[in-house]
C-alpha cells in the first residue's frame, strides 16, 4: 500500500464498514483487509480506534462478517499447498493477523458484549470443509479467470451449524465438500491456527529438508529439551512475533476485567490454550518459548555502541515470548483460584498462634485479625522448610467447561505449569540461571561503566523476573537447585539493586514490590540464611547508587543495610512492602553470623522507628513491624548470641528503647505525640524569625559540644519520628538518617555522594563510616557518658517538653481523648494496644538486657580507657545458660498467594503487555483498561527523543494495587 490512492481507497474501505449494514460474505469488498495493506502501520493507523467502536455498536453483524471471512482466510492460506504463492502469500496471511490484533481489545473493552462473543467464539460449533478435491478446478481457475476472480475463489468455508440472526454463516461461493474434521467452536478454530502458524515452515521455522509436512512441531531455540539447532532469520522472527502478539491480543480479555471479576470469570482463550492442546503442541511451545527468551544476550559480540548502530529485533520477539509464557503459566482455573484461596485463610488461621498456649514472650501472636487486607503470610515449622511453597496442582478436581486432553488428569488445570514442575535436569536449571542472570543483571552492567550508554540496556527485565518468581512457585527442584548454589545470593544483589533503583519511581513501583515478595519467597529456607553469612567480596563492582562506602562485610550486613535504606528514604511511599521486607529478615535472623556494627546499629534504629508512638499508632497493623523485629532480635540471642556481639552490643547501648516500649501505653503514646507537635511548633517559631534565607548557610562544624550535640539530637529524633509517616515533609531529602544515639555517624554527605565514593573511601568530616567510625570511638569518650548520663538527659527532655506545653510533666500523661494519629483516619483504642502489647515477645529480650547493662556498665566504670574490642570480647565470653529459657522452635513466614495478591501480579503482567505493546504499535492505546489505570500526564515529552518517550510511556503506567498496606501510606 505504497500509493496514497491505496491507502485512501483502503480508508474509504474501512468507513464503509460501519456505514452499510449487512454487507454480504461473498462481497468482495472484504479482500481489502488481506490484500491491500503493505505494513503493520497501515493497519494500525488506517483502521482508527473510533472506526472500530461505530462498526462495533452500530454495525456489528459487519465485525462478524469480517472476523469469520479473516479466520477463513488464515485458515485457507495455511493449508495451501502452493504457500507461498501470490494467491496465498506471506503478506496477505499477516495482513489477516494484523487485522485480528487490532480488533479484539476493542471488542473485549465493551462489557456489553460478552454474550455477542460467547456466541460468536464458543458457542456457535462451526464445520471447516476442505475442498482440496477441488484443487484441479481451481488450478483450471488460476489459468482461465483473471486476478480478481482468482481471489474471489475461496478453497476454505466455514459455516455455522447454527443459524445466525445478524450474519449471512457462508463463506464460499462454491458447493463445499463433506467436513474433513469435527466441527469445533470458532474459537478453537482460531487458536489452533495460530499455534499451527507458530510452527510453519516458511514462515516461522526454516523449511526442513526432506520433511514434506507443513506443520512441524519442533522447538526453536536449543536448551531445555532440545540440544540441535533448527536455525533462524530476520523475516521468520518478524513473523514469530506477529503470531505472539495477535495470541496475546487474544489473550487480553483479562486486561478489561476488573480485580473481583478476574477471580470469578474465565478467559476461555486461556483456559482452552492450557487445556485443549495437545501434549506435544504444549512441550514444543514451552520449551520454544523459554529457550527464545532465556538464550537472549543483548550485548552481542561485547563491542561498545554496538546496539545505537544495529537494530536489534530481537529483542521485542523476546519479550513478546516471556509474555505469552507468563500468562500461561499465570493462568489458574476460577475453581482453582477459589481454592487456593481457601486455603490460604485456612492457613492462616490455622497458624494464627503457634504455640499460644505456651506463649512466654518468645513468639509474637499471629491473630487473623491483625492481619487485615495485607499481603497473607503464614507460619511452618523448620522441620517442613523444604516443602514446595506453592504447588497446589493436586489440591483438587477441576471441573472445566470443556474436556481436557487425556495427557493431562482432571486435578491439572494448567498443562504449562506443570510441565513447567516436570523440569530436573541439572543442565537445564543452570542453563535456565545463566540466562536468566544474564537480562537481570544487564541494567546494572549499563549503569556501571566507564563509557555511559556503552552497553545496551534491555527492557524485558521486569518479565525475566517474573519468569523467575513462577518457576521458584512452580518447581520445587528449580528451587532446591538454587539453595544449593551460591547463585541464590547472585539474585539476592540483583533483587536489592532494582529495588533500591526504582525505590523513587512511581511507574517502577510493581518492580519493588515484586523484588520485596521474592525476598520474603526466598527467606523461608534455612538454606538462604546460612548462605547470607559468606563474606560479600564482589561489593566494589556495584554501581555507585547502591554501593555503602567503606563496606566490609557479609551478605547479610549488605541485606539489612539494603533493606533499613529503602524503608527510612522513602519516607512511606513503600509502606505496602514493610512486612515483607521486615519478615525477610526475621525468617533469616535464627542462621546470622557475625553481623557487622553499621547493620547491627541499624537494625536498632529501624526498631526505634517502628516503636515511635506517631507511627506505633497511625495504622492498625503498624505494630506488627514491631513485633518481627523484635522476633529478629530474640532468634539472634537464643541462637547466635556468641557469634553477634555487635548486635547484643547495640541494644545494651540502647537498652532504654527496649524497656520504653514494654511499659508504652496509649496515653503516653497521645501524650507523646501531643509534646512533639508542640515542641516542632516552638522551635520553629524561635528559629523563624532568626535563621537567614540564604541558601549558603554554613555547616555545623565538626567539633561539636557534647552538650549541644544531645540538643541537636533531641531536635533529629523529632523529626524522624515521623519521617515514615510524612514523606512531603522530607521528599527532597535523600540523606540517610543517623541513629539517634549517635551509633553510626554517615557524615553530612547526601546518599547519592556517598554512593559516588571509590571503595574503601570514606566520607570527609566526621568521616569515619560504619565499623571504622564506631570501633575507633572508646568506652571512655562515648559509651561511659551515655550510660551515665543517659536518665539524667532524658528528665532535662521531658522537663523541657512540659515546659512547652505549659504544664508539669505528670500533667502530660493525664487522660487524653483518643485521636487519629495518621492519615487514614484509624482512632486507637485502649483495648487494642492490650490486645497486642501483653503478647509482644519481648520477655527474653528484657531478662537479657536486665541482666548485662549493669555487667557492661561495671565494666566499663572499672577500666581507665578501653576500646570497643575489649567490650565486644567481654560480651562473647558471657553465657545465657541458666539466664534465658530455652529457645522456642524456628517459625518463618513464607509468601502466600491470596485473592488480593493474585490479581496484584496479573495487574503487573498485563501492565508490562499494555507497555510493550504500544512502544510500537499501540495495539491496546485507546482502549478503557479495568485491571490498571493508566495514568494520563499534560505534559507530554518531546516525541522527537525516542528516549524521553519511552520513559515517559513507562512513567504514565500506574497500577491499581488492590492491597491495603499494612501501614498507612502517607
Amino acid at each position: 500500500m505504497g500509493a496514497a490512492d491505496s491507502k485512501l481507497a483502503f480508508r474509504k474501505g474501512v468507513f464503509r464498514l460501519f456505514e452499510e449494514r449487512n454487507i454480504p460474505a461473498d462481497d468482495e469488498y472484504w479482500l481489502q483487509f488481506w490484500e491491500l495493506p503493505d505494513t503493520a502501520d497501515d493497519v494500525f493507523s488506517l483502521i482508527g480506534a473510533s472506526d472500530i467502536r461505530r462498526v462495533r455498536d452500530k454495525a456489528r453483524e459487519n465485525l462478524e462478517t469480517l472476523i469469520r471471512k479473516l479466520i477463513a482466510r488464515m485458515i485457507e492460506i495455511v493449508r495451501a499447498p502452493d504457500f507461498p504463492s501470490p494467491q496465498n502469500s506471506t503478506l496477505q496471511l499477516l495482513n489477516c493477523i494484523r487485522v485480528l490484533t487490532r480488533l479484539m481489545p476493542f471488542i473485549y473493552e465493551d462489557k456489553n458484549l460478552d454474550e455477542w462473543e460467547e456466541r460468536l467464539f464458543w458457542s456457535t460449533p462451526v464445520d471447516v470443509k476442505d475442498a482440496r478435491k477441488n484443487i484441479s478446478e481451481a488450478e483450471s481457475e488460476r489459468t482461465s479467470n483473471d486476478a480478481s476472480s482468482i481471489k474471489t475463489t475461496a478453497t476454505i468455508t466455514i459455516t455455522a451449524a447454527t443459524p445466525s440472526p445478524t450474519t449471512d454463516q457462508t463463506f464460499s461461493n462454491r458447493a463445499s465438500s463433506p467436513p474433513a474434521e469435527p466441527a469445533k467452536s470458532l474459537g478453537e478454530l482460531l487458536l489452533s491456527t495460530i499455534v499451527e502458524i507458530l510452527f510453519m515452515s516458511g514462515f516461522t521455522i526454516p523449511t526442513i529438508s526432506g520433511n514434506n509436512s507443513r506443520i512441524n512441531y519442533v522447538i526453536w531455540e536449543t536448551g531445555v529439551g532440545s540440544n540441535m539447532p533448527i536455525g533462524s532469520s530476520k523475516e521468520l522472527d518478524s513473523n514469530k512475533t506477529e503470531a505472539l502478539r495477535l495470541l496475546l491480543s487474544l489473550f487480553s480479555k483479562s486486561m478489561y476485567m476488573g480485580g473481583a471479576t478476574y477471580m470469578t470469570k474465565e478467559n476461555k482463550f486461556i483456559n482452552h490454550m492450557v487445556l485443549k492442546m495437545e501434549r506435544k503442541i504444549v512441550l514444543a511451545l514451552l520449551c520454544s518459548l523459554l529457550n527464545t527468551a532465556i538464550k537472549y544476550n543483548p550485548t552481542g559480540w561485547g563491542i561498545p555502541y554496538n546496539h545505537m548502530v544495529f537494530v536489534d529485533g530481537r529483542e521485542m520477539l523476546v519479550t513478546f515470548c516471556l509474555q505469552v509464557l507468563l500468562v500461561l503459566q499465570d493462568y489458574r482455573s476460577v475453581e482453582q483460584r477459589a481454592n487456593a484461596n481457601v486455603e490460604a485463610r485456612r492457613m492462616l488461621y490455622r497458624n494464627a498462634r503457634p504455640n499460644d498456649e505456651q506463649n512466654n514472650g518468645n513468639n509474637v501472636t499471629r491473630s487473623p485479625s491483625s492481619l487485615i487486607s495485607q499481603i497473607s503470610t503464614a507460619t511452618k515449622n523448620e522441620a517442613t522448610e523444604q516443602q514446595n511453597a506453592v504447588e497446589t496442582a493436586g489440591a483438587t478436581k477441576v471441573d472445566t467447561p470443556n474436556e481436557q486432553k487425556k495427557h493431562l488428569s482432571a486435578n491439572i488445570d494448567n498443562a504449562f505449569r506443570h510441565y513447567t514442575s516436570k523440569l530436573h535436569r541439572n543442565q537445564d536449571f543452570q542453563f535456565l540461571m545463566d540466562g536468566i542472570y544474564r537480562i537481570l543483571s544487564n541494567p546494572m552492567q549499563a549503569n556501571n561503566t566507564y563509557l555511559p550508554g556503552s552497553t545496551k540496556q534491555v527492557r524485558c527485565h521486569l518479565e525475566m523476573l517474573m519468569l523467575f518468581w513462577k518457576l521458584l512457585e512452580i518447581n520445587k527442584r528449580f528451587r532446591a537447585y538454587l539453595l544449593e548454589t551460591d547463585r541464590v545470593l547472585d539474585m539476592l544483589i540483583v533483587l536489592l539493586y532494582y529495588a533500591l533503583e526504582n525505590k523513587n519511581d512511581e511507574g517502577q513501583a510493581g518492580l519493588v514490590r515484586m523484588c520485596a515478595f521474592i525476598l520474603q519467597a526466598i527467606s523461608s529456607e534455612r538454606e538462604f540464611g546460612i548462605r547470607l553469612n559468606k563474606s560479600f567480596e564482589r561489593h566494589g563492582s556495584l554501581p555507585g547508587n547502591v554501593r555503602i562506602p567503606a563496606f566490609h562485610g557479609t551478605y547479610a550486613d549488605f541485606m539489612i543495610i539494603s533493606i533499613q535504606a529503602l524503608i527510612t528514604t522513602t519516607h512511606g511511599s513503600l509502606s505496602l512492602i514493610y512486612p515483607a521486607l521486615i519478615i525477610t529478615i526475621s525468617n533469616v535472623s535464627p542462621y546470622l553470623k557475625n553481623l557487622s556494627v553499621l547493620s547491627s546499629n541499624k537494625l536498632v534504629q529501624l526498631f526505634s522507628s517502628f516503636t515511635t508512638p506517631s507511627f506505633l499508632l497511625a495504622e492498625e497493623g503498624n505494630h506488627l513491624l514491631a513485633a518481627y523485629t523484635l522476633e529478629t532480635f530474640n532468634n539472634i540471642i537464643q541462637y547466635q548470641f556468641s557469634d553477634n556481639p555487635n548486635l547484643v552490643y547495640a541494644m545494651v547501648r540502647n537498652h532504654r528503647k527496649f524497656e520504653d516500649f514494654s511499659k508504652f501505653t496509649l496515653s503516653k503514646g497521645l501524650s507523646d505525640i501531643k509534646k512533639l507537635q508542640l515542641a516542632r511548633e516552638e522551635r520553629r517559631r524561635q528559629i523563624q524569625p532568626t535563621t537567614p534565607k540564604s541558601p549558603t548557610s554554613p555547616k555545623r562544624p565538626a567539633s561539636t559540644s557534647a552538650s549541644h550535640r544531645n540538643k541537636i539530637s533531641s531536635q533529629e529524633e523529632i523529626t524522624e519520628q515521623t519521617e515514615l509517616l510524612h514523606p512531603e515533609r522530607n521528599s527532597d531529602d535523600t540523606e540517610r538518617k543517623v541513629s539517634e544515639t549517635g551509633d553510626v555517624n554517615e557524615g553530612e554527605m547526601s546518599e547519592k555522594a556517598r554512593g559516588k565514593l571509590p571503595e574503601g573511601a570514606s566520607p570527609p568530616e566526621r568521616g569515619q563510616t560504619g565499623e571504622r567510625s564506631t570501633e575507633r570511638e572508646t568506652v571512655a569518650e562515648n559509651d561511659k557518658k551515655n550510660l551515665e548520663k543517659d536518665e539524667k538527659t532524658e528528665r532535662k527532655m521531658e522537663r523541657i517538653d512540659g515546659k512547652v506545653e505549659g504544664r508539669t510533666d505528670k500533667k502530660a500523661d493525664l487522660v487524653i481523648t483518643p485521636f487519629a494519629v495518621g492519615k487514614s483516619g484509624f482512632i486507637p483504642t485502649e483495648d487494642w494496644v492490650s490486645s497486642w502489647h501483653s503478647n509482644l515477645p519481648i520477655g527474653n529480650i528484657l531478662i537479657l538486657l536486665t541482666d548485662l547493662v549493669p555487667k557492661v556498665q561495671q565494666y566499663c566504670l572499672t577500666k581507665s580507657l578501653i576500646s570497643d574490642y575489649e567490650v565486644l570480647d567481654f560480651l562473647r565470653k558471657i553465657t545465657l545458660v541458666g539466664i534465658l529459657p530455652p529457645p522456642q522452635p524456628i517459625y518463618t513466614r513464607r509468601f502466600q498467594w491470596t485473592e488480593a495478591s493474585v490479581v496484584w501480579f496479573s495487574s503487573v503482567l498485563w501492565g508490562q503487555v499494555y507497555i510493550a505493546a504500544n512502544s510500537y504499535l499501540g495495539v491496546y492505546n485507546g482502549t478503557y483498561v479495568s485491571l490498571f489505570s493508566v495514568k494520563s500526564d499534560v505534559k507530554e515529552e518531546s516525541k522527537k527523543d525516542v528516549g524521553k518517550s519511552k520513559r515517559h510511556i513507562m512513567n504514565k503506567l500506574k497500577y491499581t494495587f488492590l492491597l491495603k498496606p499494612m501501614i498507612v501510606q502517607a
